[in-house]
């Protein structure tokens, strides 16, 4: 395969991981202005659909970035191309650790117990969607997508 169809397939996989991955995102925005419990599941459930897909593509994202720099071996030579894969394991791991426990507490924080009491208050909930984590969870995300592409657009020689 030419290495332009390898870059056309990393670029739609690029394209199509911040498609997926973005509505998690959206998610954790629009929940913020809601207090009923049921609807906030019924919303975080959807982001929880689309999680298999977040991962196919940006294992497509991975392996056709490998792929080019195999296939144009100059890219594993060049210092961009190592940083821009460190600093997507970086923004990953730090969305694993930052992200993915406060989808947990979020999920928590809508159970309802067996007898029909909620497991936190409702001034517990509303701190928790209304907590500054959202904004470093979309930080983390963006500055890590941004820093990426600078890289791989303007490939800068260190």
């Amino acid at each position: 395969m030419s290495h332009a169809w390898i870059r056309f397939f990393h670029i739609a996989s690029a394209i199509g991981f911040a498609g997926i991955h973005g509505a998690s995102i959206v998610v954790l925005y629009v929940i913020r202005k809601e207090r009923d419990r049921g609807r906030i599941e019924s919303i975080l459930g959807f982001s929880a659909k689309t999680v298999t897909a977040m991962y196919l593509t940006l294992a497509a994202v991975v392996g056709t970035g490998l792929w080019m720099g195999f296939d144009a071996t100059i890219f594993f030579r060049q210092p961009w191309y190592w940083l821009s894969l460190a600093l997507l394991v970086i923004t990953s791991l730090l969305m694993w650790f930052v992200a993915k426990p406060f989808g947990k507490r979020l999920r928590a924080a809508c159970a309802i117990r067996p007898s029909g009491v909620p497991r936190v208050s409702d001034e517990e909930l509303a701190s928790l969607l209304e907590s500054p984590r959202v904004h470093i969870i979309a930080a983390i995300g963006a500055i890590g997508l941004v820093a990426i592409l600078y890289l791989m657009v303007f490939r800068p020689a260190f």
